[in-house]
């Protein structure tokens, strides 16, 4: 009798209370480490990204000066879809740079998130220069 009390209470299926605190325990684990390395790679893509619209705006003004001809100390300003103009620009950093980084040959930085409005990009004597606020 004792044997049929002890083979019917270990044919209930499910789990115990004890796995699955474990199962949770090694799910927040991975979240732990996951989240960190997630926030790490989306900062870096967004450095990336102001990286290439400096670069872009700087080959926009380039070709402009190229196509044009440019009075001496003409200030162009980046615009959010890559474009520049003389008046003003819209552009705002997704990102903040805390080291400067290598852009044709300038280093251009660091910048500070959501600067940027005075991004600009001066043509001397056939000569670009980016002037991108400081942090």
């Amino acid at each position: 009798m004792l044997t049929k009390m002890l083979k019917k209470g270990s044919s209930e299926k499910g789990f115990t209370l004890m796995e699955m605190l474990i199962v949770v325990a090694i799910i927040a684990i991975l979240i732990a480490i996951a989240i960190p390395t997630f926030n790490n790679s989306l900062n870096k893509a967004k450095l990336a990204t102001d990286e290439a619209n400096i670069r872009s705006g700087y080959a926009a003004v380039a070709a402009q000066v190229l196509t044009d001809k440019v009075e001496a100390d003409t200030t162009y300003y980046l615009n959010i879809d890559g474009t520049v103009s003389t008046t003003s620009g819209t552009y705002k950093c997704q990102s903040t740079a805390e080291d400067a980084v290598q852009i044709s040959g300038q280093s251009v930085g660091p910048w500070t998130k959501d600067a940027g409005v005075s991004y600009g990009y001066t043509a001397e004597s056939g000569a670009i220069k980016i002037n991108v606020p400081a942090a």
